[in-house]
């Protein structure tokens, strides 16, 4: 498994991750590359799982740490609190998959948004609550280009006001105690209005804007604790390896629906248009 760590900074954290940000680092859409051996991590010898599951890795690798940090940050202010009686809430994702995963082992209520029936049912095998985003399809909202005609702000309020309601359901009342938002600004102000107080909003990504905004003093009124990761630390990467091996902490992959090399166009094309059901896309090199 390719170890995504270009630069690391003393503390072995990532500052530019290799084929993303880093460069004179090339992408891995190659059948040979050549990589420094210290970013290659070993599948554990004899293991129970695909070669398919393990592709996955990265996305649980970061929701590891992510929900490390996350759960720390919410424990220092509830540290006497059932987690039982606290909902984590994430916009969906194969990270935010992940990490619910990771909560829900913590003894947390978990739930997250799907758009797909066969999203859902996915959500439902392994024992999240999944809510169906299509019952708000309006909630987006560019901060920086806000609806202001009257239709789309009444459709933005109706979408936002069935959002909340179904949180207020499934937390008592309470709101959204750790909330996972890979998302970014269009989603972001209904995500803070689902805050529970001392809650914990975290995110490793940006998927929809990188620009937040912030009424400082509410979320100081309301202690607020916000996270924000970026990968995961290098020396934890075998830690982290051993717990997916351990704990059974790894995805179901169809085999169907895996794409040849060949094919990396289409999935591309796939998954921008939401036809790739699978949480954790993928494509092989080689057949055998």
């Amino acid at each position: 498994m390719v170890m995504p760590f270009s630069k690391r900074d003393r503390y072995g954290y990532a500052e530019l991750v290799y084929a993303y940000e880093a460069p004179q680092t090339i992408g891995l859409l190659a059948k040979r590359t050549k990589i420094d051996s210290d970013l290659l991590l070993p599948i554990p010898e004899n293991s129970k799982y695909s070669l398919p599951q393990w592709a996955a890795y990265a996305r649980y690798f970061t929701a590891w740490d992510n929900w490390r940090i996350a759960h720390r940050c919410w424990s220092t202010q509830m540290e006497d609190q059932d987690p039982g009686d606290h909902l984590v809430f994430g916009w969906g994702g194969g990270v935010v998959l992940a990490e619910l995963q990771l909560a829900k082992r913590a003894g947390f209520r978990v739930a997250m948004t799907a758009g797909s029936d066969a999203r859902l049912a996915e959500l439902d095998r392994l024992g999240i609550t999944g809510v169906d985003r299509r019952l708000f399809p309006h909630l987006t909202n560019d901060p920086d280009n806000p609806p202001r005609d009257p239709a789309s702000v009444a459709s933005y309020r109706t979408s936002e006001k069935e959002f909340l309601r179904t949180i207020n359901a499934l937390s008592g009342g309470a709101g959204v105690a750790i909330f996972v938002d890979n998302m970014g600004a269009p989603l972001y102000k209904a995500t803070v209005k689902a805050m529970a107080r001392q809650g914990v909003i975290t995110t490793v990504g940006w998927k929809q804007g990188m620009r937040t905004y912030n009424l400082r003093a509410s979320e100081c009124i309301n202690r607020h604790l916000h996270v924000n990761t970026h990968v995961w630390r290098y020396d934890d990467c075998a830690t982290i390896r051993d717990q997916q091996e351990q704990t059974a902490w790894i995805p179901s992959i169809d085999p169907a629906g895996i794409y040849d090399f060949d094919d990396v166009e289409r999935l591309a094309e796939d998954y921008s248009k939401g036809r790739v059901e699978s949480y954790f896309p993928l494509y092989r090199v080689n057949q055998a």
